[in-house]
């Protein structure tokens, strides 16, 4: 028994079909537990019934997060599905069929204020230009999430190609769905994005190197995400908020778009999100957002 017999032909379809990277992992992690667990229950693939295929899910509640419950049933149910598609497994259909996915609890998502978007954006306007040079590429990471909604992993694949100062756009093309996006850039951060790029130009003349990737490391190098994720903990005290990370700029941007009158369409296009219920769990308001909302708002505060 051991590993599934067609994982591998699976995955190289789901990858032809453009799932993302990141889906890819998470399918082949959920079908290598399966495995196992069927292994241990003396049962093969073949073998597999919509009792076992339940079984294995129970085994994961509570000890996971619904989400997490959710991508292996969702592996699951898509692997099962393809075997009977390409004539693989005999029987009267999948028996992945009757698995269930787990209800999600809408939970706030955290994110910055309009006092603390302040703040970090003053930082990184004034003090990040004139750290050291892995400061100032934080400070203007920093100012491009929180006014594009881009994920890091995005921003640092840019390229110096990408950027259309001209029309005041960035071309988004290695995303995270796998579809290419523009997205318009203030003109606030048109300024820092140019005095950044100088200083990139001179970092790497002095270093005798040449690259086309936007944002570096000190040595020259693309910037990891591991890099980056890193240098944004140091940013919160710096500016005088708290403890920040790159996706926190992410759902700020949403939520603080939807608060200033974005409709909810458009955050969705510039964010790159796919689903309606994502974007609504990124800008769900927590409760501090919302009293604030109802004290500018509510008839009686208005009278």
């Amino acid at each position: 028994m051991g590993a599934f017999s067609y994982v591998e032909e699976f995955l190289h379809h789901e990858r032809a079909a453009g799932k993302a990277a990141a889906t890819l992992r998470n399918r082949r992690r959920a079908l290598g537990a399966l495995a196992k667990w069927l292994e241990g229950q003396g049962r093969s693939e073949k073998e597999a019934t919509s009792s076992d295929l339940v079984a294995f899910v129970n085994t994961l509640v509570g000890r996971l997060t619904p989400e997490h419950v959710n991508q292996v049933v969702s592996a699951i149910r898509v692997y099962f599905r393809w075997l009977c598609e390409e004539g693989l497994r005999n029987g009267d259909g999948s028996p992945a069929a009757r698995l269930k996915f787990q209800r999600v609890p809408m939970q706030p998502v955290e994110s910055l204020n309009e006092a603390e978007c302040r703040k970090l954006i003053r930082w990184a306007s004034t003090q990040a230009p004139r750290g050291r040079f892995g400061v100032h590429r934080t400070g203007t990471l920093a100012l491009l999430l929180l006014d594009t909604g881009l994920r890091i992993g995005e921003a640092l694949r840019l390229r110096l190609a990408d950027f259309d100062f001209g029309e005041g756009k960035i071309l988004v093309r290695q995303t995270k769905t796998g579809d290419f996006r523009v997205v318009p850039v203030s003109p606030l951060l048109r300024k820092h994005l140019r005095r950044y790029l100088q200083r990139r130009e001179e970092r790497l003349g002095k270093l005798g190197r040449v690259s086309e990737v936007a944002f570096l490391s000190e040595s020259g190098e693309a910037c990891s995400v591991s890099v980056a994720e890193h240098s944004f903990l140091r940013i919160g005290e710096a500016a005088g908020i708290r403890r920040i990370h790159p996706h926190l700029l992410r759902h700020t941007f949403a939520t603080q778009s939807l608060l200033n009158g974005a409709p909810l369409p458009a955050v969705m296009r510039l964010g790159g999100w796919r689903k309606l219920t994502t974007v609504q769990r990124y800008t769900y308001m927590n409760d501090a957002v919302a009293a604030e909302v109802h004290s500018r708002t509510s008839p009686l505060a208005r009278v």
